[in-house]
């Protein structure tokens, strides 16, 4: 699998996770710790930073990766997500800017 294929992959395991949405409070806290721990028992060194500096992108990201809206041709995109976990898997420096998210 390359690089691009298992990022990929992780975004949208990561978006399925989250959207199940089982708790009232703290399913992005629980998904980003559960991806974490998942990450690193595959062998990543992963750690909190990325995910405490950029909370809020993250859950937004999550949003965006799941919100459709047929009404307006507002489709579900993974992009954000994806470059969230290029800059944590990968090292690359996309930016993470959570006005770009909005629709």
């Amino acid at each position: 699998m390359s690089e691009s294929e298992l990022v990929n992959r992780i975004a949208e395991f990561t978006s399925k996770i989250w959207q199940v949405h089982p708790f009232s409070e703290g399913n992005t806290r629980t998904a980003a710790i559960f991806i974490q721990k998942y990450l690193i028992s595959m062998g990543f060194n992963v750690n909190n930073e990325l995910f405490k500096d950029n909370s809020l992108y993250f859950r937004n990201a999550l949003v965006r990766a799941n919100y459709i809206n047929y009404n307006k041709d507002i489709k579900e995109d993974k992009s954000y997500l994806v470059m969230f976990f290029e800059n944590l898997l990968l090292g690359k420096d996309n930016e993470l800017d959570n006005n770009k998210l909005h629709i």
